[in-house]
């Protein structure tokens, strides 16, 4: 019996021609670790709302915040371990040199996917995932990283570790003819928005990859997905890049993915996309599944994603990112008929770390208007032009008043730090 089942993220797309009935079509899912708990479309429906509220405002109803950092701190709360930037993980990296041995193409690209994949496939490990279930650790999924420093730090997606309480990193040598070694590792940031996280395990000399340049990519180029689809380590598929700059994520800093037409399974999550030198130009992290589509997967620009691997690196989670600092219940507009109270935002808690404690804002209160634009259900969108420190003004219905009475309230927004 195989002890990996798949879970999916689902979301609804219009179809170009009607259908029979109204069941939903399932038309994308998310490449996620591979469930051992939990598992099935129960679990999709888990991650795609908390995903969904991960954003520009305090999680809808969500007690855990995101990002995570494992950084050490000093009794003020500021970091006192040095970090190094991307950049200078990756100074001392070189792309795979030619040999005699090897043969390449005009421009430089490996001529057989074979020597490519001998210089490269060091760089990509085994991530499991295991979770604190009924008092017992319990291997709860799997998926695949990518080494971007010889000193172990890992990239891979955030939907692989986010709901890990320890994480085995499984490491192969094979061009220095030494078996696998495990490693644990530790957390070091997630990004829910950008799906993306890093991990760090203590070893020196490891094979890292080259993060190439996805700016520099024309459609119809080959690449090479190499990641640890359904447990099989090392697995290797074909494909030419079949588009550019995709926009597929719902979230309000997703950034954009290469379209390929390479196999992506379950288990690829967090794996790499080569271009033909040998270079990482993207984080596979998606694909379509539709019976009306085929062979639709997705990875996540390297360019796109360094800035929010250095964040990581460096604090934990992507700085710059502003908050309103509570968490709320959308109440729709038919919703609000129905019952006969205010649409809008209804205020269920207040971060009283966060500048919103020091504004007129409570508990109960409903916003409907956010700098004078009606509040829809993506409140996070609405914040998502807006700095830290920004003031917005809020007009809200106070509980009890309804429609009667609004007030204005200007609340000056704070950074997300993943920690709310």
């Amino acid at each position: 019996m195989n002890d990996f089942n798949e879970f999916d993220r689902e979301i609804e797309i219009t179809q170009p021609a009607p259908r029979k009935n109204h069941t939903t079509a399932k038309v994308m899912a998310l490449i996620a670790a591979v469930a051992v708990v939990g598992g099935g479309s129960g679990f999709a429906g888990t991650y795609l709302t908390a995903k969904q509220f991960n954003s520009s405002v305090v999680q809808q109803d969500k007690e855990d915040g995101g990002s995570s950092g494992s950084h050490s701190s000093d009794d003020a709360g500021n970091s006192t371990v040095a970090t190094p930037t991307l950049d200078e993980l990756q100074s001392g990296i070189k792309a795979p040199t030619s040999n005699a041995a090897i043969e390449y193409n005009s421009d430089g690209t490996y001529k057989y996917t074979r020597d490519l994949v001998s210089a490269v496939s060091d760089s990509i490990v085994y991530i499991s995932v295991y979770v604190n279930y009924n008092g017992r650790e319990t291997l709860y999924g799997a998926g695949s990283g990518i080494i971007i420093s010889t000193d172990g730090y890992i990239i891979t997606n955030n939907h692989v570790v986010e709901y890990g309480d320890r994480f085995i990193v499984k490491v192969n040598d094979t061009k220095n003819g030494e078996e696998s070694k495990t490693y644990d590792a530790d957390l070091i940031g997630t990004d829910s928005d950008t799906d993306l996280a890093v991990l760090k395990i203590e070893t020196d000399n490891l094979n890292a990859a080259v993060l190439g340049d996805s700016d520099a990519l024309h459609i119809g180029d080959d690449c090479y997905a190499i990641g640890n689809p359904f447990g099989l380590e090392t697995s290797v598929s074909k494909g030419i890049i079949s588009g550019l700059k995709r926009q597929i994520s719902t979230t309000d800093h997703a950034l954009t993915s290469i379209q390929t037409d390479a196999a992506i399974n379950s288990g690829n999550s967090g794996g790499a996309l080569f271009n033909g030198y040998g270079e990482v130009i993207g984080v596979v992290n998606e694909k379509y599944v539709s019976s009306y589509a085929e062979s639709l997967g997705f990875a996540i620009t390297i360019n796109d994603a360094k800035s929010v691997i250095d964040d990581l690196i460096a604090k934990g989670y992507v700085s710059g990112r502003a908050i309103l600092g509570i968490t709320y219940k959308f109440i729709s507009e038919s919703y609000a008929q129905r019952y006969g109270i205010p649409h809008g935002v209804l205020v269920r808690s207040i971060d009283d770390s966060l500048e919103v404690a020091k504004s007129d804002l409570r508990v109960g209160d409903t916003i409907i208007e956010i700098d004078g634009e009606p509040v829809t259900e993506e409140v996070s969108k609405m914040l998502a032009t807006k700095n830290p420190g920004d003031t917005v003004t809020l007009t809200v219905i106070r509980e009890g008043s309804y429609r009667n009475n609004t007030v204005k309230i200007d609340v000056v927004l704070s950074e997300d730090t993943g920690s709310t």
